[in-house]
């Protein structure tokens, strides 16, 4: 497993490795300015209503605070492989108040075994020794995920894509290009990594930007650094 430490500078909490923060949090600050905020925003992105959403790669909580808040009614599924994980989100990174349903299992063996449907699945797995995310490295992951969808749904990937690292959202964009009919990124302003979603039916950029900003400002204001592009669209959303 990788070596993690909580770290704590004032009121901020990082969990940290080796390769980078895995996880963030303050009391009173919800958003970062990095791609954990482009995960829980690709929920925007979505024409029907987020009811229930699956979070692999659950790390200290970060995402599944910010959809506890940003849509209050939604059920939250949590896998993370690493119980030492689970419980240090519970210690130090207020992960109770987000009513996640927590399972302690490897991504891959949970998305296998459920039989259940979701509107999203927001993927923040990474490996435990440096490789590439099970999307780009599990023969039929994107097809896996898809089947676990609910109609309408969408799964979003956090992947690197700054310049030295882009190879890796291109890689990406291909692995999910033949399953689903849209593809967008929701690029955050900080950080090394963006989030690359997919979808049948998912709101075309401008739309998403539009959703944002009418989000109260407590909200709009903290998602403000986000850039909602796309990549690919069907004849049918460009008429």
């Amino acid at each position: 497993m990788k070596t993690l430490n909580v770290v704590r500078r004032g009121r901020t909490v990082r969990l940290k490795a080796p390769e980078g923060t895995f996880s963030y949090f303050h009391p009173e600050r919800l958003f970062t300015g990095f791609s954990w905020d482009s995960q829980t925003a690709s929920l925007l992105l979505l024409r029907t209503p987020v009811r229930r959403v699956l979070l692999l790669g659950l790390g200290g909580g970060t995402v599944a605070r910010q959809c506890r808040a940003l849509f209050p009614r939604a059920e939250l599924t949590g896998v993370e492989v690493d119980a030492r994980v689970v419980e240090t989100a519970y210690e130090h990174f207020g992960l109770g108040a987000a009513g996640v349903r927590v399972e302690v299992a490897p991504a891959e063996e949970f998305l296998r075994r459920t039989r259940r449907r979701f509107d999203a699945i927001l993927d923040d797995v990474w490996t435990p020794t440096p490789g590439p995310k099970p999307l780009l490295s599990v023969r039929d992951w994107a097809s896996l995920a898809a089947s676990r969808l609910g109609v309408g749904g969408l799964y979003a990937a956090n992947v690197y894509g700054r310049v030295a690292r882009a190879p890796e959202s291109r890689a990406a964009v291909a692995r999910l290009a033949p399953h689903f009919a849209h593809l967008r990124e929701v690029r955050p302003a900080l950080g090394q990594t963006t989030v690359i979603a997919a979808g049948q039916s998912l709101l075309a950029a401008s739309e998403a930007h539009a959703r944002l900003r009418a989000l109260p400002e407590e909200f709009a204001g903290g998602l403000g650094h986000l850039s909602f592009i796309d990549i690919t669209t069907t004849a049918r959303a460009k008429e």
